[in-house]
């Protein structure tokens, strides 16, 4: 059995900006992840807000991200386009970044800092007591850990197994995401109209559409198709633009649910498997990655014996007000009261979009 302070469930932005933390902290490190690789399929979430940059730049690690995105000043809410170049920081933008160089940029980094990443391999159960975690992996290894931190998503296994309440409501709307190929050129930014929103941007020259429509159904099951992309394309704009081929088609909810603790003794949450909601507008990957730093100085304090375990008690009063609002703000549905024939066109999104 392989002894590590702290053990880390998933290699998402949150579980690796955690795992990255911990090592420049001196803390013995592991992150387990059940994709084979960290190459992620389509571009998911698409940019960081300006608190989320300006905590890579305090470790020294912005630059990787500006370098590879896209700076903007703009920012929407509830249709309306809003000035954010006043905001009391040097980082008074967002950045059009898409989520799977902000992965690889992430797992370059903690890399480079010696933190081994388990691939392809998946927490089945563990079992804690005062002395640690004992945790089971799916090859039938066992790993032991002081801590051991569920950043694994949504269905996380971690929090389940740990039995913490996952409280929230059922969706209301479906929507439909793809990065795909056109033969005409959209209308590209984000429209509403008497039919429901959608939207098309290019998150990198040359790269593929990135189009997102509103479903006609909730809980359909099973994976959606190109067909399913041009069927609702055709039904709100009169035409699919030519759609010939998708990278990546994927569909949302507005689905909203939060951790009742984001600690269980032992075992601590972070990112989606603390909390998920509507992700228009990166707001999963941003919060997860500033759960990440609030949680690692704590927790290395507590791992170097520096301070007692109930500093751990203060990550859940910080960090659970925060995706509180994510999961109550009053986000516009796709037939909410806005105004109709409403458009935001922009070739390249912000990270509010």
């Amino acid at each position: 059995m392989t002894d590590h302070a702290v053990v880390i469930a998933g290699a998402g932005p949150t579980g690796l900006m955690l795992a990255g933390e911990l090592a420049l902290a001196g803390v013995d490190v592991a992150v387990v992840e059940r994709r084979s690789a960290h190459d992620l399929v389509g571009s998911r979430a698409g940019g960081m807000t300006p608190r989320t940059i300006e905590v890579l730049d305090q470790r020294g690690i912005a630059e990787r991200f500006l370098a590879q995105g896209v700076t903007c000043r703009i920012g929407h809410y509830s249709w309306l386009r809003l000035d954010i170049s006043d905001l009391p920081t040097r980082h008074n933008y967002g950045l059009a970044l898409s989520q799977y160089r902000v992965e690889r940029t992430l797992a370059d980094w903690v890399g480079e800092l010696g933190v081994p990443i388990h691939y392809g391999c998946e927490v089945t159960g563990f079992a804690q007591n005062d002395a640690g975690v004992e945790i089971d992996l799916c090859d039938g290894r066992a790993l032991r850990a002081e801590y051991l931190a569920g950043c694994d998503g949504g269905r996380s296994v971690i929090r389940k197994a740990a039995g913490i309440d996952f409280p929230g409501w059922e969706p209301s709307i479906s929507c439909l995401i793809a990065d795909v190929e056109t033969g005409e050129e959209p209308p590209w930014g984000l429209h509403r109209d008497q039919a429901g929103f959608h939207s098309f941007f290019q998150l990198e020259d040359g790269g593929p559409v990135r189009v997102m429509v509103a479903a006609p159904h909730v809980g359909q099951a099973g994976e959606p198709t190109l067909g399913d992309i041009r069927a609702a394309l055709l039904a709100v704009r009169g035409t699919d633009y030519g759609i010939r081929a998708a990278a990546w088609i994927s569909r949302f909810t507005d689905v909203t649910r939060q951790a009742a603790s984001y600690r269980d003794g032992r075992v601590l949450l972070a990112g989606d498997a603390a909390h998920v909601h509507l992700p228009i507008g990166g707001h999963g990957l941003n919060t997860g990655i500033q759960d990440a730093v609030n949680l690692g100085w704590k927790l290395a304090q507590v791992v170097h014996g520096a301070c007692p375990e109930a500093l751990l008690d203060t990550y859940h009063a910080e960090r659970h007000p925060v995706a509180r609002a994510c999961c109550t703000t009053p986000w516009p549905r796709p037939h909410s009261s806005v105004p109709a024939n409403v458009s935001a066109p922009c070739a390249t999104p912000c990270p509010s979009c």
